[in-house]
């Protein structure tokens, strides 16, 4: 460990050690280490590259009670640069809440969830959740940070209006490249509905967005979402409407196997309407799905398959886990993950970068 890297952990350890005494600190340590064989396969030869790497996650978060609460979250990785492993910390949250009697404020590093989805979520203006560029084995698929400011002022017992100011995050920091977003959320019936939109940055250029998301239950949960984007000047908003109108929804069901069994269910399917729908060149699908199944037999086995399936051109990405939970916290897994398509679909098994990979290692959370 580099004494760069020993100055900022000894540091934080003696900020949080000597912090308000009235406030409880809980901090958990999130150590992964694994043994990868990535196979790449670039249409001419096929090359084998064997490693093994770490993560590490520490998290500073308050307890749950209180009007003040805050989180801070730090990861560290080896990253090879030029043949030269370096070690890199990065800030994945930090984050206060104050709760006052009318409002409550969030200021920091953080994420705001709107609409629902695992992978796929057409509300989810200012994060994004409309690509596949994600990795499959990690357990959540969309934990991008920005730092914002966000007022929530509630309305009744599940009612509330809430306000989001984003700055920019990269020079010259003009405040024209601020984003804002507002929302509503309400419930009719047992249904909830949530409606808003945001000032955003798009690949067009600025846009306003618009979105509606809705959710309920019918025994499998349900969620569906849609936004469009209303972009300038105007002689450009009808190409921009049918262009960036995109739909999102899923399905969501538990069911118990046996006597602990659990078996959890869930598809989600993201919709272009006026994308392609024949397979072409540098495409922008109308179609993706993303099956995820999931098999705890007990408290201490679990079986997951996840996948990103492109109908259109018929290629798909898959992976196949399994974790055990040996004791105290301490879990053995395994992944195998892999590209099935030819070279021109969404995904090739003729990849730059991984077309075949098996990943085996051990995590300790403590």
């Amino acid at each position: 460990m580099n004494k760069r890297l020993m100055v900022i952990l000894g540091s934080l350890f003696i900020l949080f050690g000597t912090a308000n005494p009235f406030a409880t600190v809980d901090t958990v340590v999130d150590l992964n280490l694994h043994h990868l064989v990535n196979v790449v396969d670039d249409g001419s030869e096929v090359s084998t590259g064997y490693l093994m790497g770490s993560q590490a996650s520490v998290s500073f978060k308050s307890s749950d009670t209180g009007n003040v609460r805050g989180d801070l979250a730090l990861s560290l990785r080896e990253i090879d640069f030029s043949g030269t492993l370096t070690t890199m910390v990065t800030m994945d949250r930090a984050y206060l809440r104050v709760r006052f009697p009318q409002f409550r404020l969030t200021g920091g590093k953080t994420r705001v969830g709107w609409g629902d989805g695992m992978l796929f979520n057409a509300a989810d203006l200012l994060f994004g959740s409309s690509d596949t560029d994600v990795i499959l084995t990690d357990a959540e698929l969309r934990t991008s940070t920005k730092w914002l400011t966000s007022v929530t002022i509630p309305l009744g017992a599940f009612s509330f209006i809430e306000a989001v100011v984003i700055p920019p995050a990269s020079t010259p920091y003009d405040w024209k490249d601020t984003e804002l977003g507002a929302r509503y959320y309400t419930t009719m019936g047992s249904m909830k509905m949530e409606t808003g939109g945001a000032y955003r940055d798009d690949d067009t250029g600025k846009v306003v967005s618009p979105y509606v998301a809705l959710q309920g239950n019918f025994g499998p949960d349900w969620y569906l979402a849609s936004h469009v984007n209303i972009a300038y000047p105007t002689t450009e908003i009808e190409d921009e409407l049918k262009d960036s109108w995109i739909l999102s929804g899923g399905l969501f069901h538990m069911v118990t196997v046996g006597w602990q069994g659990m078996l959890s269910l869930r598809l989600e399917a993201l919709v272009r309407p006026f994308g392609d729908w024949q397979a072409v060149t540098n495409p922008s699908y109308g179609l993706l799905l993303y099956p995820e199944v999931t098999y705890a037999p007990d408290d201490t086995w679990n079986f997951s398959f996840r996948s990103i399936i492109s109908p259109i051109d018929t290629s798909v990405m898959i992976m196949l886990g399994t974790a055990w939970n040996v004791m105290q916290g301490f879990t053995l897994n395994g992944y195998v993950t892999a590209q099935a398509g030819e070279s021109n679909d969404t995904f090739s098994w003729t990849s730059p970068d991984s077309s075949l990979a098996v990943m085996m290692g051990a995590s300790w959370v403590y």
